[in-house]
């Protein structure tokens, strides 16, 4: 079997191995990638199996890199938090990657929230007002047809007490119409007819008037 152009190496490693696989690790942890990647880049770069500069890196490289190693995570940390401070103070949040909101954007969206809760407050006050004014409203509909129905109850008590009048009235000028058809023959009789306290009729016996020759 023939071996490719990027047959993997066997020989022994040399110190420009070890520099170039030390470049490749540290520009992956600066950049916050993973350690797994860099042997998979150098392993392109230096013909060799990703195992092998893994253990090459962990036997050799990385105790000779200790400091290096330190001050390139370091790096990392401050260039994560760098990225986080942009993303705070303006970053553009329609990237990806992006999970937190600007200062800007925060101060913007709690304006219109407090502008959306104001509007709700006077709507709600507005309502409230409309409330107690419909409340007042009902209350004077109410002392209203309270009147009204003692009013309607006087007159209809006087108006019992006029057609309870009216009745005996009627009674009254009907017995006394009766008797003025009486003759003065009855009269000449000796009956006189008079009206007692309660409206009634009643006949009199009195003595028969001698007329004058």
């Amino acid at each position: 079997m023939r071996q490719s152009s990027r047959a993997m190496r066997q020989d022994a490693w040399t110190t420009e191995d070890d520099e170039i696989l030390a470049d490749i690790v540290l520009k992956h942890i600066k950049q916050g990638s993973t350690q797994l990647a860099g042997f998979n880049e150098a392993s392109r770069r230096l013909g060799r199996t990703a195992a092998a500069c893994g253990f090459r890196w962990n036997a050799c490289v990385r105790k000779q890199q200790r400091q290096i190693i330190e001050l390139a995570k370091e790096e990392r940390k401050k260039s994560k938090s760098e990225r986080v401070q942009a993303q705070m103070e303006g970053g553009d949040l329609d990237h990806p990657t992006a999970t937190l909101m600007s200062w800007a954007q925060v101060l913007r969206f709690l304006r219109q929230e407090k502008n959306t809760a104001q509007e709700w407050a006077s709507r709600w006050r507005s309502a409230e007002r409309q409330s107690n004014e419909w409340k007042n409203r009902y209350r004077e509909l109410q002392e209203e047809y309270r009147q009204t129905r003692e009013e309607l109850n006087r007159v209809k008590a006087n108006y019992e007490t006029i057609a309870q009048d009216y009745k005996v009235l009627v009674q009254i000028m009907e017995r006394a119409r009766k008797a003025a058809l009486l003759d003065e023959t009855q009269l000449g009789e000796g009956f006189m007819y008079q009206i007692d306290e309660y409206g009634n009729l009643e006949r009199v016996e009195h003595e028969p008037v001698e007329r004058a020759e």
